[in-house]
Formats: structure tokens, sequence, C-alpha cells
């Protein structure tokens, strides 16, 4: 399949600059940084092909660079997500280069900046409410069958792995609450909290900001001294947090 030009500019729409907090370092920041009032709270699956592991810990569609997630937010919809990160543009024919959005779908490609770790993330989501999440959830229907035609076309096409050639876990909920539009400082950020309920419950905590390319390193580097003159310093390795909260989540399944 024909990719991009080789005398094309590049596309990056965006520069998502994170920091990720946990455990305790997760409840300091949200004590400091989180709003008293208001933020989105949404249900957060995830897909895996558990059944497809060989190696205690493997994770067969992430380690392959595939992230299925689907949100459910009550009265504000849900959504589906498919994304490859990392993304080798190699891998992107001009079908997906030239896509933004039609309809309940969009594309978009992002610089996933997370501490010193620099990864191109290529994303496409679809508007599908909250009955289709909820019916994935519950086990009514397949995964797959949220995916919209473009995402599957999208996740043959592009995937390094063969996402609908067998069965897929659901994995979740992790409860959400994010804030959009918080001011730090001369930052403007969002501030999402994922938290996974039981007898000791798990959180973290994400402060993002999405910024133009150009530039984006100074941002970054503003933005992390920030939080530290504020006592905040992120856990060692920054893992990304959707990272560290599959791995919990496919610790639980395989325990059942």
């Amino acid at each position: 399949m024909p990719t991009a030009s080789a005398g094309a500019e590049p596309r990056l729409d965006s520069v998502e600059i994170k920091v990720t907090f946990s455990d305790a370092g997760a409840a300091d920041a949200i004590r400091t940084l989180a709003p008293d009032h208001g933020g989105a709270r949404r249900l957060v699956y995830f897909c895996e092909a558990l059944a497809r592991s060989r190696a205690p810990g493997e994770l067969p569609l992430t380690d392959a660079g595939v992230i299925l997630r689907l949100r459910d937010g009550g009265g504000r919809g849900g959504d589906v997500t498919a994304r490859l990160r990392p993304c080798r543009r190699s891998r992107l024919t001009e079908r997906w280069l030239g896509f933004r959005q039609q309809g309940p779908d969009s594309f978009g490609l992002t610089g996933d900046w997370s501490g010193e770790r620099r990864t191109l993330s290529a994303s496409f989501t679809t508007d599908c409410g909250s009955g289709a999440v909820e019916a994935v959830a519950s086990g009514a229907q397949p995964p797959c069958w949220a995916l919209s035609e473009r995402q599957r076309a999208f996740l043959s096409d592009c995937a390094d792995v063969v996402v609908a050639s067998g069965p897929l876990e659901v994995l979740g909920p992790v409860h959400s609450v994010r804030w959009d539009g918080v001011r730090i400082d001369h930052h403007e950020v969002t501030v999402e909290s994922w938290t996974l309920p039981g007898p000791r419950p798990l959180h973290w905590l994400e402060v993002s900001e999405r910024v133009a390319p150009q530039g984006a390193e100074v941002v970054q580097a503003s933005l992390r001294a920030l939080l530290r003159r504020q006592g905040l310093e992120p856990g060692p390795g920054e893992d990304p947090k959707t990272r560290q909260v599959l791995e919990t989540l496919a610790r639980g399944a395989r325990s059942r």
C-alpha cells in the first residue's frame, strides 16, 4: 500500500506532554492540582488478547503497540479508541495520513512525551454511545462489535498484529475523573485521575498539556519544573498510566 510521499512534511498534529503520578504521589497530586468540584466521570475499559499470551505478564496487543479503549460517560455518551503507540510512520498509508474527521470518526497523530520517552501515537476514535460500551462491558457483544468500519480498516492496514484473529478480553472498569482547562501558573492542563477500586484501591493521576510541536521541549521543561516547585515529583521510570493499569488489570484477570 502506498505511504506518504518522501518529500512531504511529516504530519504531526500536536505534542501531548504527560506527567504521571501513582500511589502516594497520585494522592498528593490530586490534593494539590484537582479542582474541588466538577470533573467528567467515566468508566474506562480496555481490551486485550490474554489468550494469546505465551509468557507470564505478556500483553499481546499492547506489546504489539495496539491499545483498544472504551469509555462510558453515561449521559455524555461513549467512545472507542484504537491507538497505535508506538506508531511507525512506515505503516500509515496515505488514506489515513490524509484523514482527520468524518461523522463520528476522527484520527490524529500526536507526539506522546512522558519524561525522556517520546513516541508517536496514532489515535482513531469513534463516538459510539454509552449503550454500545455497556453492551461490550457486559459481554452481550464482542469487543470488535463496537469498532466502526473505518477503525477496523485502520487496524487492518496499519497495526502490526491482527486484532480480530481471536477472542478479546474486556478489562476494567477503571474509574476516571477528568478536569479540562485547569490553570497552573501560565500552563493550561488536563488533570485526570484513574482509580481501580478494591480492598486496597490503586490510584494514578496524569497531568497533560497538548501543544504545537514547535517549542514543545520548552513547555515540557517548564511544566515539570513548575510541578516540582509545588512538591510534586513523578515516580521513577514514569511509565504511562495506561501500561501500569493494563498490567494490573491483566494480573487480576489471570488470577480469577
